[in-house]
């Protein structure tokens, strides 16, 4: 039989992410370029896609509602696993719920009252005289929260002190990464390649189970991401190094998204060999330069939530000159998103301050060429955010928009070296309002046309290349 590439089919790539496949540029862009490079492409996911489907395989699991526990006071929004921005940031502090996977046998119950009945069901399989249910089941259910804080407390002490407990709790954080490998194994691939640290394993073990190599890319820092919380880094830290490190290793190729992630990941799994910078590029579009209008139009485009500079930047719209306008466009939780609107109406500048909802991946680049400036004020408050690089910045390149965002070591490394727009030197309201009044209409005009020239470079016909040719060299070793 020949072997794989070698002319007798085409080769297959099998993609795995924990999101909305065709809602995730990056990996929608990745099935993208090996189909056009000649490959078929299955990809796994998660369901509840808004873009349209790619022309490719893009399969999605069926999901049940259980409750994968996180340091939620910490990490914004991080019960949304579906959102693959939230950070993908787990616990095994915790227990999932006794409901977790299965339907709840009458939604009339309240939680303490389903725990009792089960209670008394494993009373009675051990025996117990059913006489004796009113005084112990009152006892147990009031005991048993400091248990489980026992038993979590536990189990997370032995996560930072047992690596190989780590890694192998990974399976347990929630079903779907049991059935995104189940189906995969359905399908025969020449190469796995797994997004994030949360498909890692899975790919690992799909290798080793068909005989085929596995590549990794990491879209962020995942070791570092919340590095700013004490609790995220007792909690989970130790278990996505775990997890991560378990596997990382035996990857064919690693991949990332800036130079500073890639010496992180080399420094803390002490690599042989560097992991390979692709960055987080939009396909190559050609746009006409937008004239200002009298209006100077500001965009922040992406996740909306805590973490992202936007309480800030809307506190700082009052400092702002008048012909400025803010628009905060993505997917937000309707709490957070009351919260934002509350802030724009204590400073009063809702009349300035618009929240929009997310537009599909796919039309992201040409509805921010509607606008003249896009903004991100990060806080660098750990090295995940010092070492970003996120697809908005690129994307409001390739819009040919002027840049507006923090003076982060690799954005501000770009910025400079194309002459994109200016830097945010503070996560202060009066330092963002400082940048922002910068602009004018002279040099946003400069600014713009830089932008649309530094998108002839700042692409993924260029970046992707270097995913092809790390898949043809896996597949041929």
């Amino acid at each position: 039989m020949k072997a794989p590439g070698s002319g007798s089919r085409r080769k297959r790539i099998g993609i795995l992410c924990l999101s909305a496949i065709p809602d995730d540029p990056r990996v929608r862009r990745q099935g993208d370029l090996m189909t056009e490079a000649g490959w078929d492409v299955v990809a796994i996911g998660l369901p509840g896609h808004r873009s349209s489907d790619p022309e490719w395989t893009c399969l999605a699991i069926d999901t049940v509602q259980s409750t994968p526990t996180v340091a939620a006071d910490e990490v914004p929004n991080a019960n949304d696993l579906s959102n693959p921005a939230v950070g993908e940031s787990f616990s095994i502090s915790g227990e999932t719920t006794a409901l977790a996977g299965r339907k709840a046998t009458s939604k009339s119950k309240t939680p303490r009252q389903l725990l009792t009945a089960r209670l008394a069901q494993r009373l009675d399989e051990y025996g117990v005289p059913t006489w004796a249910n009113p005084v112990l089941l009152p006892i147990i259910v009031t005991l048993m929260p400091a248990v489980r804080r026992l038993y979590s407390a536990w189990r997370a002490l032995r996560v930072n002190l047992q690596p190989s407990y780590a890694a192998a709790s990974y399976w347990r954080l929630r079903d779907d990464f049991q059935r995104i490998y189940e189906l995969g194994r359905r399908h025969e691939v020449d190469l796995w390649l797994a997004n994030d640290w949360t498909t890692l394993p899975i790919a690992a073990r799909l290798g080793a189970a068909q005989g085929v190599p596995y590549g990794y890319d990491t879209h962020e820092l995942a070791v570092d991401e919340y590095a700013q919380s004490l609790k995220w880094r007792f909690l989970n830290r130790a278990l996505i190094k775990g997890a991560e490190g378990s596997a990382i290793k035996g990857a064919a190729f690693v991949t990332c998204v800036s130079d500073g992630i890639a010496d992180r990941l080399k420094e803390v799994y002490e690599l042989d060999t560097r992991p390979v910078v692709i960055r987080n590029t939009p396909h190559y579009q050609r746009y006409s330069p937008k004239p200002v209008g009298e209006t100077i139009r500001v965009l922040y485009h992406g996740i909306v939530a805590p973490g992202r500079g936007l309480e800030a930047a809307i506190r700082s719209v009052p400092l702002w000159r008048p012909e400025f306008h803010l628009t905060i466009r993505g997917p937000a939780h309707a709490d957070y998103k009351a919260a934002l609107e509350k802030i724009a109406r204590e400073r009063n500048v809702s009349d300035r301050v618009t929240l929009d909802p997310p537009v599909p991946m796919t039309d992201l680049v040409a509805r921010a060429a509607e606008f003249d400036v896009g903004l991100f004020a990060l806080p660098d408050h750990s090295k995940q955010n010092v070492y970003v690089l996120p697809n908005k910045f690129f994307e409001y390149t390739m819009a040919g928009l002027a840049l507006c965002v923090s003076d982060l070591p690799e954005m501000t490394r770009l910025l400079r070296a194309h002459n994109l727009g200016v830097l945010i030197e503070a996560m202060s309201p009066e330092a963002i309002a400082s940048a922002v009044n910068q602009l004018n209409r002279d040099n946003l005009t400069r600014y713009k046309a830089r932008a649309l020239e530094a998108a002839k470079v700042l692409n993924w016909q260029i970046e992707g290349s270097r995913f092809i040719k790390l898949s043809d060299r896996a597949i041929r070793s």
